[in-house]
């Protein structure tokens, strides 16, 4: 049976909301958009990403480079990152119970890499990146489909994904598994709940009680 937790690393492993914030101020005046400002954030903190973007006059076509050159000022910041939560006794829980563990982001896997290590939070089994804001779902499908090529019974496979923002509810649904929304990243509870995830937790301890159930009483 494959058993696999999927997370988002921004704002639900990693505490890196102001410093995003931070960085996509310093670029606003280079690529001509909208400042993040103070009084502005919580507003934000209840949009869909397409309508932050939007809110920010933020062109589509610009993403991928704006994208690649918040992952370059991240990593100067790396070192000093802490973990948005205090995590790692949870995926230390989830490994001794059998689960595999795996990130997908859009910041890049070297600044992962090097936040996983000076964290001592290296208990992944792998990292997927991708530049494209709005397509996780893409790169989930492929990961689900990879489960299922190497099970002999599909049916039996357990995936969870978990994230801080709309579009990983999304990308979780569009790719067809269950979705674990935590409150303490990104986006407000009341913009997570109004997606309907399959769960929400306020604690990290909260996804052990769930991966148990899913042993339990199965993936429903």
């Amino acid at each position: 049976m494959d058993m696999l937790i999927v997370f988002d690393f921004d704002g639900t492993i990693a505490n890196t909301v102001h410093t995003l914030i931070r960085i996509i101020n310093r670029l606003a005046d280079e690529f001509a958009y909208k400042k993040i400002r103070i009084y502005d954030l919580q507003h934000i903190k209840g949009m869909r990403t397409r309508d932050i973007l939007v809110y920010l006059n933020i062109p589509i076509l610009k993403l991928p480079f704006i994208i690649r050159r918040i992952r370059m000022e991240m990593n100067n910041e790396i070192p000093m990152l802490k973990p948005s939560v205090n995590i790692k006794p949870t995926l230390e829980a989830l490994k001794n119970e059998g689960w595999k563990l795996g990130i997908l982001t859009t910041n890049s896997r070297n600044n992962v890499r090097a936040f996983l290590k000076s964290n001592d939070l290296e208990l992944f089994d792998f990292i997927r990146s991708t530049h494209h804001l709005l397509a996780k779902h893409v790169v989930l499908k492929k990961i689900k489909g990879h489960c299922y090529h190497c099970n002999s019974n599909p049916n039996s496979s357990m995936i969870f994904y978990v994230g801080d923002e709309v579009r990983d509810i999304e990308a979780g649904k569009r790719a067809g598994v269950k979705t674990v929304a935590v409150s303490w990243g990104f986006n407000s509870r009341d913009a997570l709940l109004a997606e309907m995830p399959d769960y929400i937790i306020d604690r990290p301890e909260e996804l052990e009680y769930i991966a148990k159930k899913a042993l339990t009483i199965g993936y429903k």
